[in-house]
């Protein structure tokens, strides 16, 4: 395969070109004329074409010149579009955030679109964890129950408060949801039991038991009983009228959501940015949760 030109040929070839002259190009490119003179005998010699008349003071452009300036100019144009694009591309930032994930499912995902565009020269990787469990690599987490070991810059999110919660199509089936309803359980049975308590009933039917509080909440909207939920993962669902609580007790959580980073990240703007963000929308949410509908027990 013969040679490809290189871009500072076709540039002076393009300015000697324009102007019909070596030394206009050698002025605009602020080189020698010798220097022009030299890359476009060269040029030349490599293409095997004739570019240029040249007399004693004076250059004219060739027919094969006049139709190789269009190629060159195009060639240029396609080597600085790709050198703009592959700028942009190298100077993106990327993320990496480990969310406890009933929060990544409730809360960030339906949020994504706001996220992006808060941190729209970022690609963000979020990586669902469970209580207790870290992943080895990420710049920034958001942690239930306590924050991250070994993160710096923690700080407490939120804490919430926790009610009972159904599809309003359900509780149309009956006047006394919490003793006539399914309940639908996680793994620890801990708030249905201060609930009933709470609210002076006795329920001898444990109920289903799903896998953890997000699969009960999913439950619950789709009209299968009364799961437990809080202000923070039922936000949405609540203001939607998706789901709406049942009975009058509402009690503080045990424990918070806690945001921390990784000290490589300690000062970072995308860091600051996307706290930002994130206590906005967690405010946001406890707005939405408090001006739902209540279902009083009977």
């Amino acid at each position: 395969m013969q040679a490809l030109p290189s871009p500072t040929a076709l540039r002076m070839f393009v300015e000697a070109a324009e102007r019909s002259s070596f030394a206009g190009a050698a002025e605009a490119l602020n080189v020698t004329q010798a220097a022009v003179s030299k890359q476009m005998a060269s040029l030349e010699d490599r293409l095997n074409i004739s570019l240029f008349f040249r007399g004693h003071r004076s250059v004219g452009v060739t027919p094969a010149g006049q139709a190789y300036l269009p190629v060159a100019k195009r060639v240029l144009a396609l080597l600085e579009s790709g050198l703009d694009d592959a700028t942009a591309l190298s100077s993106r930032r990327s993320i990496t955030i480990e969310v406890d994930y009933e929060f990544l499912d409730f809360v960030v995902t339906p949020r994504l679109d706001r996220l992006c565009a808060q941190l729209s020269e970022t690609d963000v990787t979020f990586l669902p964890t469970v209580p207790g469990r870290h992943v080895p690599q990420s710049d920034l987490s958001i942690t239930y129950g306590h924050p991250r070991p070994g993160r710096v810059s923690a700080e407490r999110l939120c804490g919430f408060r926790v009610f009972p919660v159904a599809s309003p199509f359900l509780l149309e089936t009956t006047s006394d949801p919490l003793k006539e309803l399914p309940l639908l359980h996680d793994v620890d049975s801990y708030w249905w039991n201060t609930f009933l308590q709470a609210e002076n009933i006795t329920r001898f039917d444990q109920g289903t038991v799903l896998g953890n509080g997000a699969l009960a909440i999913r439950a619950a909207m789709a009209g299968q009983g009364i799961a437990i939920g809080d202000d923070v993962l039922c936000a949405d669902a609540l203001r939607r009228g998706d789901l709406v609580r049942v009975g009058g007790t509402a009690l503080h959580g045990r424990d918070d959501y806690w945001v921390s980073e990784h000290p490589d990240m300690l000062g970072d703007p995308i860091a600051a940015s996307f706290r930002k963000w994130l206590k906005a929308e967690v405010a946001q949410l406890f707005e939405n949760a408090q001006s739902a509908t209540w279902k009083p027990a009977t």
